[in-house]
């Protein structure tokens, strides 16, 4: 009955799923970054997505995991109560082969693709291009690096993200990139993610990080704002921009700030709706990689790149 209404009115249905139709490049997007932020939009997006899309068993193989200590359910269970989990550690041989990776590929500054060097260059290519770097990420990861397509599709990170999305996942991206150590204006750190902010990338969505090179106080670790994807003041959900830290601190304790440190391998998943940042690097670049779930793929977050648009520095 409830299936054939949202049928027999599809507008509803366009509106809140992928066949929105306008003139905007990617109109589905820019709809559910208005509509995402509060929580009645997403609970009605969810009650029509699933009178579409009923969820239906999702059959996964654990026993091929590199994750076989990882409790599922504690995963979940933390992800919903405050937003994060920590403690889902690389095994030595796939942090290798992905840092090994990043060395010997080239990377792009600020994730532009006429900005391509190799790591070790990035002094070079700062007076190469005429402009200081602050972050550098990388294209095509999942084709070009066996380990992280393994990651992206191991059976244990799927059934998390099965439980905890409530549906079938859809792998929306993954990204590897550096953060460079150094000063930052308070632009740089904008647009490098360096003050807190929270990502609207679907309805219902959460991320894996972990960091490929060690880090702690002085390296550039995460924090997350513990709860906030549960509570965020009306003011916030208006405008989503960049916070600074006294405002952060000021509506939610300083408590509620968790610095996130760890080895090289160190992983996590948190809910990015939660208010979050990376601290700028002191003294050592920061290398992490991050894989994204949700229930749509709009298109928006993914590394793919044409691989001829890739433009490397000549020596």
């Amino acid at each position: 009955m409830l299936k054939q209404l949202a049928l027999r009115f599809p507008l509803l249905y366009d509106i809140f799923h992928e066949n929105y139709k306008g003139l905007t490049k990617n109109p589905k997007w820019l709809l559910m970054r208005k509509v995402a932020r509060f929580r009645l939009g997403r609970a009605v997006r969810e009650f029509l997505f699933e009178l579409i899309n009923p969820s239906n068993e999702y059959s996964i193989n654990e026993n091929s995991t590199i994750f076989p200590d990882i409790d599922v359910d504690e995963v979940v269970n933390s992800l919903k109560t405050d937003g994060f989990y920590l403690g889902i550690n690389l095994p030595e041989e796939i942090l290798q082969e992905i840092v090994i990776f990043a060395h010997s590929h080239p990377c792009y500054g600020n994730r532009k693709t006429n900005l391509g060097f190799y790591y070790h260059q990035k002094e070079l290519a700062e007076s190469y291009y005429s402009q200081e770097l602050k972050l550098a990420g990388y294209f095509n990861t999942a084709s070009l690096c066996p380990a992280i397509k393994k990651l992206q599709n191991d059976p244990k990170l799927l059934a998390i993200a099965f439980q905890y999305l409530k549906h079938k996942p859809v792998h929306q991206s993954t990204l590897l990139w550096w953060s460079f150590s150094g000063e930052t204006t308070e632009q740089q750190k904008k647009r490098t993610f360096q003050m807190f902010h929270y990502d609207l990338d679907d309805y219902r969505f959460f991320k894996f990080f972990f960091y490929l090179t060690d880090v702690d106080v002085y390296s550039g670790p995460h924090v997350c704002v513990q709860g906030s994807h549960k509570k965020k003041k009306i003011s916030y959900l208006l405008v989503a921009k960049s916070e600074t830290d006294e405002e952060i601190i000021n509506y939610y304790g300083e408590k509620s700030l968790v610095t996130i440190y760890g080895k090289a391998g160190f992983g996590f998943a948190e809910n990015t709706f939660c208010f979050h940042k990376g601290i700028t690097p002191v003294n050592r670049d920061r290398l992490m990689l991050q894989l994204e779930f949700g229930t749509v793929d709009y298109g928006m977050q993914d590394d793919i790149r044409e691989p001829s648009l890739l433009q490397v520095m000549n020596e």
